[in-house]
């Protein structure tokens, strides 16, 4: 029997290159940026997480949990999370709970769906994340409606997705419901979500209701600040709203429940401090009656196959999951890019623990690139540099912007 006692936690960054520079109300990412972590157990076992922590950052807090078993998830979430009273570390909690669950998974030689408690379903939907976008050497602009609405087709054609959201807060107002309208025109079909990421005041938000109405939306997300914000926009229309913005942790959730601030709360397995965690929220938003979907954190091929098999032991996970994934041009794990096939869905990669297994050889190439600078001045996901869009020099966001 295994003890899977914790001997070292190992972290280091990487960075990857995406098809083009993409925007949004802060700026732009120009690469994504993340940390890979891998703890170390006295029986020779290698969990892996990522997350956006830095590796410094995860190897100080790891350090407190050295000696404990893998299997002691709730101790080691306290021991990172309970440090202080305003020491919570998230993202470093979820990091290493991610490596304890894939441990278990491998000592059991089970799928780590098994160890969350076991799979609904077999698959989670993805929807295709559409963001307005700088040229690069590859790949055209995406700036007008037109560009957008073929940018979403392409996606749509490529990989089956049903579900389209559009990263709004780049454009004035009017632009970006007119770049909906394009996508509606062009697919029909498809579920919509606009995400201004809170970049719209009050009232221009109560503003736009009768066309997003119109043009039909799945959901639209946090299009202001703060749960009073969203509550007064709440109020005037039967669009669902949702959030990753006001509602970030438990103790969030009285006080959005109380205001009606929100009818779905999107998780992520980083922010709100691991799977276990994720899943501690979808009971509650089942006893709230509140809807449940998941937001992209910027992940790599490791966060993608935590997310799904996280995402397939949650019931009422019905809603299709964020994804930035199919902006990279590749990974850092073994085989092939966890993408969808064709119809939108993305199953669980097979094997113990998370199913993945990093290429080394690509570890170095984008350690190596992370290393070099390229990227430091510039607005990478993780790591703000020192310019918000180097395409627009002396610019800095302004919230709300309209």
């Amino acid at each position: 029997m295994k003890k899977l006692v914790i001997e070292r936690v190992e972290a280091f960054e990487v960075t990857l290159p995406i098809e083009a520079p993409i925007r949004h109300s802060y700026g732009v990412h120009e690469a994504f940026t993340r940390t890979i972590v891998k703890v170390h157990t006295s029986d020779g076992l290698v969990g892996l997480a990522e997350t956006a922590a830095s590796a410094e950052e995860v190897e100080r807090s790891g350090a407190v949990i050295l000696g404990l078993s893998a299997l002691e998830t709730g101790v080691i979430r306290m021991r990172i999370t309970e440090r202080f009273y305003w020491s919570k570390n998230p993202l470093v909690a979820a990091a290493l709970e991610m490596a304890c669950v894939d441990i278990v998974g491998k000592a059991l030689d089970v799928p780590a769906h098994q160890v969350l408690g076991g799979a609904v379903r077999d698959h989670i939907d993805l929807a295709a994340y559409c963001f307005y976008r700088y040229e690069s050497a590859t790949h055209a602009a995406v700036t007008t409606p037109d560009d957008m609405a073929r940018h979403a087709a392409d996606l749509v054609q490529r990989y089956g997705f049903g579900t389209v959201k559009l990263k709004a807060g780049v454009f004035e107002p009017a632009v970006e419901i007119e770049t909906l309208r394009a996508i509606r025109d062009l697919l029909p079909g498809v579920k919509l979500r606009i995400d201004p990421n809170a970049a719209w005041a009050p009232a221009t938000a109560m503003g736009l209701l009768g066309p997003l109405a119109e043009i039909g939306l799945e959901y639209l997300e946090d299009p202001v600040a703060g749960q009073a914000g969203m509550a007064e926009v709440r109020s005037k229309t039967s669009i669902p709203l949702s959030t990753n913005m006001c509602v970030v942790n438990f103790e969030d959730i009285p006080g959005a429940m109380a205001l009606g601030s929100v009818d779905v709360i999107l998780s992520d397995p980083w922010y709100w401090g691991g799977p276990l965690q994720t899943k501690t929220l979808a009971d509650i938003c089942k006893v709230q009656g509140i809807g449940m979907g998941m937001h992209s954190g910027i992940e790599l091929g490791i966060g993608m196959a935590v997310m799904a098999h996280t995402g397939v032991t949650i019931p009422q996970l019905t809603l299709a999951v964020d994804a930035h994934h199919h902006h990279l041009t590749d990974d850092v794990i073994a085989g092939p890019r966890l993408l969808p096939a064709g119809d939108g869905r993305l199953a669980p990669p097979p094997g113990p623990g998370w199913g993945v297994e990093l290429d080394e050889e690509k570890v170095g190439q984008y350690r190596e690139l992370h290393d070099s600078g390229q990227f430091a001045n510039l607005y990478v996901a993780g790591d703000s540099g020192n310019g918000a869009d180097r395409f627009r020099p002396g610019w800095n966001p302004v919230m709300p912007s309209w």
